[in-house]
């Protein structure tokens, strides 16, 4: 028998965001499990085809996660042979390109993920749908009121 969620809960904006969160996460896993990728996976991919010749620090900020876990993220991927590395800037630095497989596989997982996107949102409207999609982009980009304020030298 489901628990019964309070009213309490029932208003909290992140209790349901985290809520879709967790089931969008699982649909995703499913739609992309045929593939060998987790969704963080695919979001790597996807963001190395969006910005070729990024580096793995750019990357890791872009997903959020240190330097050492994005490195773990490009092996995987480049051990599937998905993205290659190149050289990069400086000594230092690898440029992360989708590889010719990268890119031909790369059509199939977006298929799949947007079918489990649809999926997930089948009791909207398609209007609700995109106001939904406008506005959790709108929560998940930063403000300037919600960076954390610098506090002025003390004297």
């Amino acid at each position: 028998m489901p628990m019964k969620q309070g009213e309490d809960l029932r208003q909290l904006v992140g209790y349901q965001l985290q809520r879709a969160s967790l089931i969008a996460e699982r649909d995703a896993r499913r739609a992309l499990a045929p593939f060998g990728l987790s969704p963080a996976k695919m979001t790597a991919l996807l963001l190395i085809r969006d910005n070729p010749g990024c580096d793995q620090t750019a990357l890791g900020q872009a997903l959020g996660i240190n330097r050492s876990s994005a490195m773990r993220q490009v092996n995987i991927l480049e051990d599937k042979g998905l993205i290659e590395r190149r050289a990069g800037r400086d000594a230092r630095t690898n440029a992360l390109h989708l590889t010719a497989t990268g890119e031909e596989q790369i059509a199939a997982m977006l298929a799949a993920i947007n079918t489990a996107d649809r999926v997930l949102v089948e009791n909207l409207t398609g209007e609700e749908a995109a106001l939904l999609s406008a506005m959790l982009e709108r929560i998940a980009t930063p403000s300037p009121r919600s960076r954390p304020r610098r506090r002025s030298p003390q004297a």
